[in-house]
């Protein structure tokens, strides 16, 4: 800002009335250096025509025009907006999710633990509801500073899980669960968003030189920055052991090497980490074999069909014997397990028909679709880190599952979020939702912001 104009008395008056209009307060400090800069040429011109210097102010401010308009204008221009058509589709999967649970819960309500998922389901989509609304007001760029908080805390909530909950409160065997009051939250399914969401600032934040590092330790810290920082959450999730939460994060962080345009020796040094942690997974004597034989039986999914695809075949026949309007609301269905986690798009089907399926694929495709949208619009780059690392991880969700209930994917734990009952974890997905939802309210203020904090 030219301190030489920007200090008189009347700019000074003139540049509070126009920001006083403006309700996003970041964007103050730019809309006046954009205005003193225009004045500033104002007032050159009519100098060097022989006005004197405060007469050439005064008569540039009034060329400007009045202060209300300009700070009406400046105004509309970066409202901050809500994305109603994102909150639409998430109703949509909430109503569905409602209406999915209670179907199961009809279904399911002579087995032990599941008659009150329905009632349990409403309290988690309250509490998850109210926190969605609650940071998608906030300011999602607060968040960048805590990154490595976020990121450290996680890693140590994981080992917390093994070495402590893993141990004692549920038992040898069940890895990755903690207790948080009456919630119990598994940190595993949990991580790929919280190690996801702190990469995008991590990675987004410009790394400064240290004085005196030498070339190797300036070579190490960008390694372990860029690689490190997923080598280690990936040895992790593989001692729990989670193939499914392996591939989020893994494709996860690609996405963001990708979005972000990052050196492609590390999108493949990442590539090479996937393979060989796949390596490690399928030699790893220690692991589930249950998990390789579901890989393996999708290849041959007319084979063993009273074993691993079982559950495969029993989906696509729950499918084909739907019909257009299904078989009505709960009905019962013994042959098909899980029908209120991982099976809840046969569930649906099965009850409500084809018709059914189609609607939640296409809210899918369109909530893709809008997702992918403000990936494009949004101006910063923290924000459309955050957005297409979210979109990534809900994506690849929803879209798996819908294929593995129609046999065209390896059967996995894979759920419909906001559709399935999960638990504790649908909470934090409305989280990862608000924050979507922050960045769109703000995605006009980005470049504005960014350059007004380097010019601090």
């Amino acid at each position: 800002m030219n301190t030489t104009y920007s200090q008189h008395d009347e700019i000074k008056r003139f540049l509070k009335q126009v920001c006083g209009h403006i309700k996003a307060k970041e964007v103050h400090h730019q809309v006046s250096m954009e205005l003193v800069s225009h004045l500033h040429e104002l007032i050159d011109e009519k100098i060097s025509s022989g006005i004197d210097p405060d007469s050439a102010v005064r008569e540039a401010i009034s060329q400007m025009g009045t202060p209300d308009l300009i700070g009406q204008q400046f105004h509309q221009a970066h409202l901050p907006r809500v994305d109603w058509r994102l909150l639409t589709l998430i109703a949509l999967f909430m109503m569905f999710g409602l209406v999915a649970v209670f179907a199961a819960q009809t279904a399911l309500s002579n087995r032990l633990g599941l008659s009150s998922i329905g009632f349990k389901q409403v309290i988690y989509f309250c509490v998850g509801g109210c926190l969605m609304l609650m940071i998608g007001f906030s300011n999602y760029s607060k968040l960048a500073r805590y990154s490595w908080g976020i990121y450290i805390g996680t890693i140590l909530l994981i080992i917390y899980s093994f070495v402590i909950a893993g141990s004692t409160t549920l038992g040898p065997g069940l890895k990755g669960y903690i207790f948080w009051g009456i919630f119990k939250i598994n940190i595993i399914s949990l991580s790929p968003y919280l190690l996801l969401i702190s990469l995008a600032g991590i990675w987004t934040t410009q790394q400064r030189s240290i004085k005196y590092e030498s070339s190797y330790q300036t070579l190490f810290r960008v390694i372990w920055i860029y690689i490190g920082t997923v080598l280690l959450p990936s040895i992790l999730i593989l001692y729990a052991p989670s193939l499914v939460d392996l591939v989020l994060f893994f494709i996860g962080s690609m996405i963001l090497l990708i979005v972000l345009r990052k050196n492609r020796i590390f999108l493949f040094t990442h590539l090479s980490l996937l393979a060989v942690s796949l390596c490690y997974f399928v030699l790893r004597a220690s692991f589930h074999s249950y998990q390789i034989e579901r890989i393996l039986a999708f290849t041959k999914q007319n084979e063993d069909t009273l074993g691993q695809n079982y559950m495969v075949m029993q989906s696509k026949i729950a499918i084909q014997s739907a019909g257009w309007w299904g078989h009505g609301f709960g009905s019962p269905i013994n042959t098909l397990p899980e029908i209120h986690s991982n099976m809840i798009f046969s569930f649906l089907i099965y009850c409500f028909g084809w018709a059914a399926g189609i609607c939640i694929f296409m809210t899918v495709i369109l909530f893709v679709q809008h997702a992918l949208r403000i990936t494009f619009k949004v101006q910063d780059h923290y924000g459309k880190a955050l957005v297409s690392v979210l979109l990534t991880v809900f994506a690849i969700q929803y879209i798996w599952s819908m294929l593995m209930s129609l046999g065209l994917a390896p059967l996995s734990s894979f759920t419909l979020p906001f559709v399935s009952y999960r638990g504790s974890l649908v909470m934090f997905q409305f989280a990862a939702i608000g924050l979507m939802l922050s960045v769109y309210r703000r995605k006009d203020l980005g470049s504005w912001i960014n350059t007004s904090e380097q010019s601090d």
